[in-house]
């Protein structure tokens, strides 16, 4: 496994872009008993008020509570800054395992509730469930590199009070919620929220995936499918539509956007000499030098 960087590493260099078709998904289906259920309530319930702890040591003011459509059920309570929620418990899907002959990639997912991907990296909570054997990695992801149509690759910022990477640089996307999920909708979907690009000003069949990279910073084993699209736009008129909406309105996870001209010596110099490492998302970074290597020639 070859390992480009302290803070990420390749779980599988795809070794040239992959077109969307070329990567299948198989469904791998989880079930747990109630008693398993209860204690993940509890363990989640803690990871809220350890965070909210934090937070307050921060001097930031939060609120645990539930959403309206999750008034009834304990497990879903969600972290609150200012009414948005920061840190909350949907569905995620987990990879089990991946696969690549001839060019082909298969990922075996599982759906499972993103509170029990957490507890599930507690020794003492598998301990308690009887559960020392089912190993689960953290919700997988996909990262897309947009380029618009004057060739600048963007890339977004954090917001300053995401639960996880604040102020850095990451891609577009995010962690799909069930397991028939489709990739090219999902990012479709990621695009328009997150830079108000819609699905008919993206062209779809420019969806390239270079690999998937691994954090190993804050969730070791979290997986990024890494890839790139093209969209309609040139860079100023995204950075226009961009800014019609109030940072106030925009989602936690997408405060800003920093845009790089899509050419080797750019990139290198934004990677290299522009900005540290911790000024990226581990998968962001591994998933540009990837990117670097498949696109110019160049191994990071």
């Amino acid at each position: 496994m070859q390992k480009f960087i302290s803070t990420s590493r390749i779980l599988l260099d795809f070794n040239k872009p992959l077109p969307v078709e070329n990567i299948s998904i198989v469904q791998q289906p989880l079930s747990f008993p109630a008693t398993v259920i209860t204690k993940l309530s509890d363990h989640w319930t803690q990871q809220l008020k350890d965070k909210q702890s934090a937070l307050r040591n921060a001097r930031i003011e939060s609120v645990i509570g539930l959403e309206p459509e999750n008034i009834a059920n304990e497990l879903l309570h969600t972290l609150f800054i200012n009414g948005k929620p920061v840190m909350w418990p949907g569905n995620a899907v987990t990879l089990r395992d991946v696969k690549m002959e001839y060019e082909k990639v298969l990922m075996t997912v599982s759906e499972i509730p993103y509170p029990f991907i957490a507890a599930l990296n507690n020794a003492a909570f598998k301990k308690n469930t009887g559960l020392h054997s089912l190993q689960l990695r953290p919700p997988l992801a996909i990262c897309t590199f947009v380029i618009t149509s004057d060739n600048q690759l963007v890339l977004t910022v954090r917001g300053e009070k995401t639960y996880v990477y604040p102020g850095r640089f990451y891609g577009v996307g995010g962690n799909p919620a069930n397991i028939q999920f489709n990739i090219v909708q999902h990012q479709l979907e990621e695009i328009a929220d997150e830079l108000l690009v819609q699905p008919e000003e993206v062209d779809a069949t420019t969806f390239r995936f270079y690999g998937l990279v691994e954090d190993l910073e804050l969730f070791p084993g979290k997986p990024d499918l890494a890839g790139i699209a093209r969209i309609k736009l040139s860079s100023e008129e995204l950075a226009e539509r961009f800014e019609t909406r109030p940072s106030s309105q925009r989602p936690p996870d997408v405060a800003a956007l920093k845009m790089v001209p899509f050419n080797n010596s750019s990139l290198q110099n934004f990677l290299e000499h522009d900005n540290k490492l911790a000024d990226f998302c581990p998968p962001a970074h591994g998933g540009l030098l990837l990117l670097k290597k498949m696109e110019f020639g160049v191994d990071g």
